[in-house]
């Protein structure tokens, strides 16, 4: 057994002490090192640059010579049967992926914490928790008997995948899906924890039903931490840690964006945390683990979360195709979506997704928005093609069948290719090899037909420069522009700041100006680039952005009606 011993002296420093215990054999090289990145987050984050102190001592006290080897390597030679390892961890980055040590409370995520053994992986860890005198609870799914403070891993991949927070944040516990849950609470917000309960039961019974086997965990824990404008979570395979904006309980969108977040971390017990691709396991914690199939694990993840929202009678049909549509918009306006194919944007992830600069948009796609976007195009096909008596359903539940058989082999491209196959009933290919590894745009319209709905594009009544504006005070800055916009065309750069228009002194409401202007027109534009002010000519192009609405169509035939009917469960 490996014991980590971690402890809080003064928080208000944002540092964690560990303490590690490893029983060594003698006369051998050991080798400790720190993972470059945290599984669901596919950057390389270089963790062990928030280590330092580092020491080794013998069973006797005595300090042993530690070297460091790499930059996130250390080596000892072992010479007694125990040996002590102690270093800190500075913990000041409030996000889902990394560590947050204050007065009030510690969240730990464990790559980034926990120094691994070279070899020893495979040993039970065990962690040891002395908590700061003021913190009160714990909420962690790794298991513990009489004394909470102290739980065990079977593994190292199960400690960390296991987040920790400790404080005094409110936990409230409720049964769903056949196990229990809790909610760890930290912050005060707008929510009405009792309505989001309701809701987060009504989803989990709808997910676990998808896939028709008990629950994978036996218990499942979200860490919710309230912040000022964070937003995002990070899936753990019995748990999740989420931010949420303290008052984005309130309006009703932001609600039904907040609950689908949840929604989205939970499925993702299913689809990452057990179904996932071969490259995805066991993981190397050393170097990316490079995979064409995110857009399967997170596009797939982010057509469900909001479908099941709908499905558990949080959202109404109405609101859930708004979401669509907007999803749908928000992917063919972004210039992106014909350079970058998806298998591409999951590959290169590691490299760009988490790295956005002002040109991202022009030059990549997400493979969340546009990944949920074929997904349910694919399922509107698969129902298509077997007269609704099939849908995606189906194939998620082959790949979770696949992991029952073969829970440590993950699927790969072929595989998910193939059980698409098997169950459309038809070949799939060619769909795979325009819309998910090429970059031939998607005609939506012909997959929501299959449903009785239609997609109708609106169009754009503003004058569209094609840029987007920062508001620094009475400064206004670009911070985007899209390929082939009026801005662009006319020689403006992101990073440039907009003195004047035709003359007039840049304003907040410098778009009311524009109703005198017609496409075809000439602006002056007066900038400062760099801190020299030039003066450029753009012309008023006709707006190259498109909206959609979808609406359900009236005369359908009976298949598509079978379709409708079986989606929408109406």
């Amino acid at each position: 057994m490996l014991s980590y011993q971690i402890k809080f002296p003064h928080p208000e420093l944002h540092y964690v002490e560990v303490e590690l215990s490893i029983e060594t054999p003698d006369n051998k090289w050991m080798e400790m090192y720190m993972p470059v990145w945290t599984p669901g987050s596919y950057m390389i984050r270089e963790f062990s640059r928030h280590l330092d102190n580092l020491i080794v001592q013998n069973k006797d006290g005595q300090f042993v010579d530690c070297h460091k080897y790499s930059k996130n390597i250390w080596r000892f030679y072992s010479q007694y049967s125990r040996h002590i390892v102690k270093y800190r961890i500075y913990a000041n980055d409030l996000t889902v992926r990394t560590n947050h040590v204050d007065i009030d409370h510690a969240l730990l995520n464990g790559a980034g914490v926990f120094l691994a053994v070279k070899g020893y992986e495979q040993k039970t860890h065990q962690v040891i928790i002395w908590p700061h005198k003021n913190w009160k609870e714990i909420s962690c799914t790794l298991p513990h008997n009489e004394n909470k403070w102290i739980r065990t891993a079977e593994n190292y991949d199960l400690l960390v995948d296991s987040p920790i927070e400790i404080g005094s944040h409110k936990i409230i516990s409720f049964d769903a899906g056949g196990i229990p849950h809790e909610l760890a609470i930290v912050g005060l917000s707008n929510g009405d924890n009792s309505k989001l309960i309701e809701h987060l039961k009504a989803i989990i019974d709808k997910e676990v039903d998808l896939f028709g086997h008990p629950h994978p965990c036996e218990k499942y824990v979200f860490i919710i931490h309230h912040t000022d404008n964070i937003y995002g979570g990070l899936e753990h395979l019995n748990s999740s840690v989420n931010m949420v904006p303290r008052w984005d309980y309130f309006p009703r969108d932001k609600y039904l964006r907040t609950i689908s977040l949840l929604s989205h971390e939970y499925f993702h017990l299913w689809n990452i945390k057990r179904i996932r691709p071969v490259e995805l396991g066991p993981f190397d914690y050393m170097k990316e683990n490079y995979t064409r199939q995110l857009w399967a694990i997170e596009g797939i993840t982010s057509y469900y979360d909001d479908y099941f929202v709908y499905l558990a009678g949080v959202s109404s049909l109405d609101e859930y195709l708004k979401i669509i549509a907007d999803n749908i918009s928000n992917v063919v306006n972004t210039p992106g979506n014909t350079v970058q194919s998806l298998g591409e944007s999951s590959f290169d992830a590691w490299i760009k997704y988490y790295r956005g600069h002002e040109n991202t948009h022009n030059n990549q796609v997400s493979y969340y928005s546009k990944g949920a976007t074929v997904a349910i195009a694919l399922n509107f096909l698969i129902m298509h093609q077997t007269e609704g008596e099939k849908s995606l359903d189906d194939v998620m539940r082959a790949l979770y069948e696949m992991y029952l058989i073969r829970p440590n082999q993950g699927y790969s491209e072929e595989e998910l290719l193939q059980i698409c196959e098997e169950v459309a009933g038809v070949c799939l290919r060619s769909f795979f090899e325009k819309y998910i590894f090429g970059v031939e745009p998607l005609n939506y319209s012909e997959y929501f037909e299959y449903a009785g709905l239609s997609l109708k594009e609106e169009v754009y009544q503003d004058l569209d420069f094609g840029w987007i504006l920062e508001e620094k005070g009475n400064s206004f800055w670009v911070s985007k522009i899209d390929n082939g916009s009026s801005a662009a065309n006319g020689g403006i750069n992101a990073r440039d700041e907009i003195l004047a228009l035709n003359g007039y002194r840049m304003t907040s409401q410098w778009r009311r100006s524009l109703h005198t202007y017609k496409v075809g027109d000439e602006l002056d534009i007066l900038v400062s680039r760099s801190g020299i002010v030039k003066s450029f000519k753009i012309e008023i192009q006709s707006p190259i952005k498109k909206s959609f609405v979808i609406s359900r169509k009236e005369g359908i035939s009976d298949k598509q009606q079978k379709i409708l009917s079986k989606w929408s469960k109406i």
